[in-house]
């Protein structure tokens, strides 16, 4: 993995989250009044030179040094699938880039990998739905623009690869506008107001009727029913199958392989019972309830295919009551050589409990189930329920009024996220109420997803003439 990008700037010394301390309203605006002098809000879009970018091939090369190699044909094919899925297979590529640029010292807990599928629906304890960001393997402290640089540029890059550019372009607009409106109005709530801010079922359905659009109606309630029936239960019914009256994971090679091997078993149940100790007293209790029947291996999204990730199938009081845990390798941050920070989220060791701390300061409402735990020969990893009335929009295959209602989600939704960590005030002051921010965002972004199609075709010319191997199959 490329570590940086030549002619990089030296990034600040960024000021610790959490021992910012308490500081007057006049104090908060001043900070992002004071940044907009250091760093006009205009050069935030300065898109990074293409001369020494990190070539694909050779971080999918580096990368792979660290995965298992027979997967790695696999990432390839789901990467090479468009410039979208070769934008979300190659964070690193794009953390060097936006580190090759001047950055703000306003910072927040990143997500880090802030494209439009890491947004999603899924089940609160409580059982309502929310909407919020869903991935956090790369979350770390940053600057709070390189989020929105990223999230602008999926949907840029998205669009474009259905032949739109023109509304490409209007799309990183509206994820820059939407981003400065509600950061606004989270300036003006109180601290508790913004924790307890969330987007629910309801406010979902509620946007889309504002679009006056019949389709995107549609789409939003399709995607809601299809989250409340994305249960454990159907988690269940699809990867396992009962075997002399046993039930047990299926083997559908390579995305799903049962684990046969009594010492890995072994291992799994170690670190099972290790991973319940991260968990909050309260939820110890009950996760203690559960005893793993049996695990696999399984193949999971498109960055992170050829890393190690287990589903475990736990049973409580009997059959009829079972649940999928996932264990998912933690890797270090793509972020990790671009930003210096002293501050309290850049001391974990474990990039398992970087994982979940990231997650839980990021997330309204996080899973009950939420922990991380060590595996063998070293590797880390964190672990979450699978398939917890889990869903999304189909944005690939959405008509616009769609895709335009769901980057309006996504952006306040990352402005809330943002603000749960950072500072609302200064950020807002720092924004201002012009058009400099959406201006720059849409140059950035427009840049950066013609960078992307360069990567996209230089991937395709790989496999095509075997210089890495590329292999499709579908999930099961």
């Amino acid at each position: 993995m490329a570590t940086s990008a030549p002619n990089t700037p030296e990034q600040p010394t960024l000021s610790p989250i959490e021992t910012a301390g308490h500081r007057s309203l006049d104090e908060r605006i001043a900070i992002g009044h004071a940044q907009s002098q250091a760093l006009p809000v205009d050069q935030i879009g300065d898109p990074p030179a293409r001369d020494g970018r990190p070539d694909i091939i050779e971080l999918l090369r580096t990368e792979g040094n660290n995965r298992i190699a027979e997967l790695l044909p696999l990432r390839h094919a789901r990467m090479a699938g468009s410039p979208f899925e070769t934008l979300r297979g190659t964070a690193a590529i794009m953390a060097a880039d936006l580190a090759s640029r001047p950055s703000t010292d306003l910072i927040v807990q990143l997500c880090g990998d802030a494209h439009l599928s890491n947004f999603g629906i899924y089940g609160s304890p409580e059982r309502s739905l929310v909407f919020d960001v869903n991935d956090f393997d790369e979350t770390y402290p940053g600057p709070f623009e390189w989020d929105v640089l990223r999230l602008a540029t999926s949907f840029v890059s998205c669009v474009r690869s259905q032949g739109d550019g023109e509304k490409g372009t209007s799309l990183a607009r509206k994820v820059a506008t939407v981003y400065q409106s509600a950061m606004r109005d989270l300036a003006e709530q109180s601290t508790l107001d913004v924790l307890y801010e969330r987007m629910t079922a309801e406010d979902i359905e509620a946007l889309a009727e504002e679009s006056d659009s019949s389709a995107t109606v549609k789409d939003a309630v399709a995607a809601i029913s299809k989250a409340r029936h994305r249960t454990h239960e159907r988690a269940i019914s699809r990867l396992t199958e009962v075997v002399d009256g046993a039930r047990r994971f299926k083997t559908i090679p390579p995305v799903l392989v049962r684990c046969e091997d009594d010492a890995v078993r072994q291992s799994f149940q170690n670190e099972y019972t290790a991973y319940i100790e991260t968990l909050p007293a309260e939820c110890q209790a009950v996760v203690r309830r559960y005893g793993v029947v049996d695990f696999a291996m399984k193949v999971v999204g498109v960055g992170s295919v050829g890393t190690y990730c287990w589903v475990g199938l736990l049973e409580g009081r009997d059959e009829d009551d079972q649940i999928v845990l996932q264990m998912k390798q933690a890797t270090p941050s793509v972020l990790t050589p671009y930003v210096k920070n002293t501050g309290e989220h850049a001391r974990f060791v474990h990039d398992g409990e970087r994982i979940v701390r990231g997650q839980k300061m990021m997330q309204s409402v996080s899973d009950l189930f939420l922990g991380w735990a060590n595996g063998e020969t070293d590797r880390q990893y964190y672990v979450r329920q699978l398939h917890d009335m889990k869903g999304g929009f189909d944005i690939t295959s959405s008509k616009f009024s769609t895709i335009e209602i769901y980057a309006v989600l996504c952006a306040r939704t990352l402005a809330r996220a943002h603000a749960r960590s950072g500072d609302a005030v200064a950020i807002s002051a720092y924004l201002g109420k012009d058009e400099k921010f959406a201006d720059a965002v849409e140059v950035f972004a427009v840049a950066e997803s013609h960078f992307v199609d360069s990567d996209h075709k230089r991937l395709l010319e790989a496999i095509a003439s075997k210089e890495i191997e590329a292999i499709d199959s579908e999930d099961p």
